[in-house]
């Protein structure tokens, strides 16, 4: 059943790229014959950001670091057919990003290569436009390209697009992480749908079924996730949360946070406060944590900004595990 839903979504891929290459654009049809390689140069679109990490814990290691440095490129090579490259020069490996995303209408596009992950309203978001220092404990840890530390990614293909008040996109991956192979002949897949009734409303679920096994002559074990999220902004008060399961071979896993924020000054000054809750085996009694963070964020200009955190670290079995100050500068363009 799998590997038929397999072949009839690579059947559709076919289709459409197909579709891209004989049927003429009006940017096509215009272009000179010895047009110089240069004029494909202006629809590039260069950004980039950097954050500056300060971190004073009670218990790890006081630090400053330079948390990331990242460097997207992207543009139009032919009417509704777009690619973007995304670098870190921090970390290793660098390419993050290496996407080709082909859009006849708003209602379906196809983007293939190596992306972000449809899972998670905060997996799925930036790392420059996160509202606290650090992500959750539940994205990190349960959200597929993060439990395996690939920065949401992988490397696939997938169906995209708007209808109506539905935002959607899914797809198949090799489910072993960024800028890697398969290491079997099982491919993963994820989507995600959001619905946005009204304005300042946006509820969604996620969904990944997978397989994992090292190598290939290693059995297979499943890799399953489900999730739910939801949004509420009504001027400058938001209202955020997510909850997200996990089943890894035959252990059971959870977590999820809410997240209240207003902006005391218009635009500028954002106040914040989260409460984040994991458990990494359901059927261990009071082995989870949790963690409460409070945070305010000034913002500069555009996506440059200084953002400061309280972090405290629960066990459910009582006491703190650890606390800190965290504070994150932001340059970015």
């Amino acid at each position: 059943m799998k590997k038929t839903a397999e072949r009839t979504l690579l059947k559709a891929v076919g289709l459409v790229l197909a579709a891209a290459i004989l049927i003429p654009g009006p940017a096509r049809a215009e272009e000179p014959k010895d047009s110089p390689v240069v004029t494909a140069l202006k629809s590039l679109r260069l950004g980039a950001y950097a954050q500056v990490y300060a971190g004073a814990w009670d218990e790890d290691t006081d630090t400053f670091s330079l948390r990331r440095a990242r460097i997207a490129l992207a543009g139009e090579l032919v009417k509704n057919l777009r690619f973007r490259l995304n670098f870190d020069v921090v970390k290793s490996p660098a390419l993050l990003d290496a996407e080709v995303e082909f859009e006849p209408s708003r209602i379906v596009g196809l983007k293939f290569g190596q992306f972000r992950l449809p899972f998670s309203l905060e997996s799925f978001n930036s790392t420059a436009d996160l509202d606290m220092v650090n992500r959750t404990s539940v994205v990190d840890a349960l959200a597929p390209g993060r439990d395996n530390g690939s920065s949401g990614r992988d490397i696939g293909l997938a169906f995209f697009g708007n209808y109506s008040v539905l935002e959607y996109m899914f797809g198949l991956f090799n489910g072993a992480g960024i800028n890697k192979t398969d290491t079997n002949d099982h491919k993963d897949w994820s989507g995600r749908v959001v619905l946005r009734p009204v304005k300042s409303l946006a509820v969604g679920g996620s969904l990944y079924r997978g397989m994992l096994g090292a190598s290939p002559s290693v059995p297979l074990v499943r890799r399953d996730k489900e999730g739910l999220e939801a949004v509420l902004t009504v001027k400058g008060f938001s209202l955020k949360s997510e909850y997200i399961h996990a089943k890894d071979d035959v252990v059971s896993k959870a977590g999820w946070y809410a997240q209240a924020g207003l902006f005391a000054l218009p635009g500028k000054l954002q106040a914040l406060l989260r409460y984040d809750f994991l458990d990494l085996d359901r059927a261990v009694p009071a082995d989870a944590k949790n963690v409460i963070t409070v945070g305010v964020n000034w913002f500069i200009k555009g996506r440059t900004k200084l953002q400061v955190n309280y972090e405290l670290h629960r066990l459910e079995a009582g006491g703190t595990e650890k606390s800190g100050l965290l504070a994150q500068f932001q340059a970015a363009f």
